[in-house]
């Protein structure tokens, strides 16, 4: 009686068929305490528990979460993550691909990293959040359209710190914040004391640290408005939107040699000394092209 009357009511045959697709979809668990490399692409959902550690190193291999997932990896208590190379994907939510969502809960994040374990990235890594272009049904049942979505829809977040002595360094590699309906996910967000320490990298979505979370950057950085624009000490350029909220904090830490900095300085005044004679020296030929043509 229970089954027939659930298949006859659209509404909740959805609903049933969501919940079967969020338990079907694929987990791989490490929770042994040892050390694990990937060794080929995954399309699962990878969980590290108990000082666990998974390694990217060498091989452009991809972890690409199942629709609908929370993340592609979650590092839980005292596990570690480490990235030199291979790319990391949070689950896509298109039409078609409907899911259970509880208030407050992550979808098609890239990583998280909870208490007390370590990220680290570095050049060769990719870390993605996933599109989020779809439909959703909510906890209470209820049936959302895209049309719906459209004042607050973000993309996944690539890269997620929460809790106390989450710690996350980033030496190099492309963070990229997942397509929304109303906008993108962002590519660094920190919560509740975790902290993030940027030296390099690229990045395309917002910086948000809230709930006393903390994103200290290092390099030669100015705050213009709400965007971070400069040099992190990689080398590499930076200009993100920052979002600050509840107590959370980006931090600019610079150089402690004054000449770090002065060399980009120097560039750009280079750049536009030479700009400026080149305008000069074609002023000049026009003047003189309109003076040989009068005479």
């Amino acid at each position: 009686m229970l089954t027939f009357s659930l298949l006859a009511c659209p509404l909740s045959n959805l609903l049933l068929l969501s919940l079967l697709q969020l338990t079907t979809n694929a987990l791989i668990l490490y929770d042994d305490g040892s050390s694990h490399s990937v060794t080929e692409s995954l399309n699962d959902a990878v969980n590290l528990r108990s000082g666990s550690t998974l390694l990217f190193s060498g091989e452009d291999y991809t972890i690409r979460a199942p629709p609908g997932s929370e993340s592609a990896v979650r590092l839980y208590m005292s596990s570690t993550l480490n990235m030199t190379s291979g790319e990391i994907v949070g689950g896509d939510l298109v039409d078609g691909n409907s899911v259970v969502m509880e208030k407050g809960t992550f979808i098609g994040v890239g990583v998280v990293v909870g208490s007390a374990s370590i990220a680290e990235f570095h050049p060769g890594a990719t870390v993605r959040g996933g599109s989020h272009v779809g439909g959703l049904v909510t906890s209470d049942g209820n049936v959302l359209v895209s049309e719906e979505l459209q004042s607050g829809n973000k993309g996944g977040d690539a890269l997620i710190g929460l809790y106390f002595s989450s710690t996350i360094t980033i030496h190099g590699g492309n963070f990229i914040g997942g397509r929304g309906i109303s906008s993108y996910g962002n590519s660094l967000h920190v919560a509740y004391e975790a902290v993030a320490n940027v030296y390099g990298g690229s990045f395309h979505g917002s910086f948000l640290a809230r709930d006393r979370g903390v994103i200290i950057v290092h390099g030669c950085l100015s705050r213009v408005g709400n965007r971070l624009i400069g040099h992190l000490d990689s080398g590499d350029s930076i200009d993100v939107e920052l979002v600050e909220d509840n107590g959370g904090q980006v931090v600019v830490q610079t150089p402690n040699f004054a000449q770090t900095c002065e060399r980009y300085r120097r560039r750009s005044s280079g750049e536009q000394t030479r700009i400026g004679a080149v305008l000069t020296f074609n002023m000049l030929w026009a003047v003189a092209g309109n003076f040989l043509v009068y005479f």
